[in-house]
């Protein structure tokens, strides 16, 4: 792990007043904010305070193209916009009307998606480094080395940040400085975004293992073994634990008793994450379906039908689900009935999850750019 105080690779745009404004606006206004993937610790596709405001025709605002495919879901604090690119940059936005702020390059992809705490961003990139760079001007921090590329998006608990590593380790370092708190070997590679929850970290590997560790020592507390790969983050509604995985299953399982307690038949193998929403589970698998389940039954309420396969992992605000596809679309449905509400039609498939805020939603595509609609 290396550690650095001056960054000397920010590309810093526009002037230094407009951009302080943007982020002291930004801190100040948390309740807008979606600061990591999912939108929290929990990975449960909300974090409003409030439900947001969000007009019903999806229409586009802005667009801002990079040099490469974007597969980072962006994370939203205040008016401001981070994500990555497999250009290797690391982008802040102008919420607003979508002007780099600054960027900050890597040595390789970044899918990985950033999460925001303190003042700081920090994510992962195939380099097989972990950066934490200032919010306000892309300075670097503080930077960690793995042994392999970094897919895994970071969660930020109780001062620490969780992550994945393709090397099969899951890390827990400090946010202020970077060093290493633990790291416990899983197996095979961990693309797998943890999920924090009451002090358990939560965590699926490509051997198909969903564990539950000790957040502060990184032990092993129990595990369950499924068919195939977890690739997406497991979510939290209340004592459940919900995963999915290569196998074409979705699994229920409750944490109390460390026991998987129902799982539901997909059409194809999933490689997103579920999002639990007001009271249901929703989540997509490869033949482009949408499934909204009941959370404690499994049970199949309604499902919705793209016309290809979903990486994206959905989202959930103001009554409205949003997911993206591979048949180049970002879906808008009714939560309750699965109504297709909107749909914005875009240059290359969608795989990102979508950052919502308070009147707009942000998302990104394989065709380079990132989309605000309203």
């Amino acid at each position: 792990m290396h550690r650095k105080r001056k960054g000397l690779w920010a590309v810093i745009l526009g002037t230094a007043s407009t951009m302080m404004a943007l982020l002291l606006a930004g801190y100040c206004e948390a309740a807008t904010g979606w600061p990591q993937f999912m939108g929290n610790p929990s990975r449960n596709g909300t974090v409003l305070d409030k439900e947001p405001k969000l007009s019903p025709l999806g229409e586009l605002e802005w667009r801002l193209s990079t040099q490469g495919p974007v597969a980072s879901s962006p994370a939203l604090w205040g008016n401001v916009v981070f994500f990555g690119s497999k250009d290797g940059n690391l982008y802040a936005l102008d919420g607003t009307n979508g002007r780099t702020i600054w960027r900050f390059p890597t040595e390789n992809w970044i899918v990985s998606s950033p999460a925001v705490s303190e003042g700081k961003v920090i994510f992962g990139s195939y380099d097989g480094k972990v950066y934490c760079v200032n919010g306000s001007d892309g300075k670097l921090i503080w930077r960690f080395t793995t042994h392999n590329g970094v897919h895994s998006s970071p969660a930020i608990w109780n001062g620490k940040v969780f992550f994945g590593g393709i090397d099969g380790y899951v890390y827990c370092v400090s946010i202020k400085t970077g060093w290493q708190v633990w790291k416990t070997k899983l197996g095979r590679e961990v693309y797998s975004s943890p999920v924090i929850s009451e002090g358990i970290v939560f965590v699926g590997n490509n051997d198909g293992k969903l564990f539950a560790l000790d957040a502060e020592t990184g032990q092993v507390m129990w595990r369950a073994v499924i068919g195939g790969p977890i690739t997406g983050s497991p979510a939290i509604m209340g004592d459940m634990v919900f995963f999915a995985g290569w196998d074409g299953f979705v699994y229920g399982a409750r944490i109390k008793h460390r026991a998987v307690i129902w799982r539901f038949k997909a059409d194809a193998y999933i490689d997103s994450s579920p999002l639990a929403y007001d009271g249901k589970l929703y989540v997509g698998d490869m033949s482009g379906r949408l499934y909204c389940l009941d959370p404690y039954s499994g049970n199949l309420i309604w499902s919705f039908k793209t016309h290809s396969g979903i990486q994206s992992s959905p989202s959930g605000g103001a009554g409205r689900v949003y997911v993206g596809s591979n048949d180049d679309a970002l879906f808008c449905l009714d939560a309750k009935t699965g109504d297709l509400l909107w749909k914005a039609k875009v240059g290359g498939n969608v795989t990102t999850s979508t950052a919502l805020g308070d009147g707009f939603a942000f998302f990104g595509s394989l065709d380079g750019a990132i989309y605000k609609v309203r």
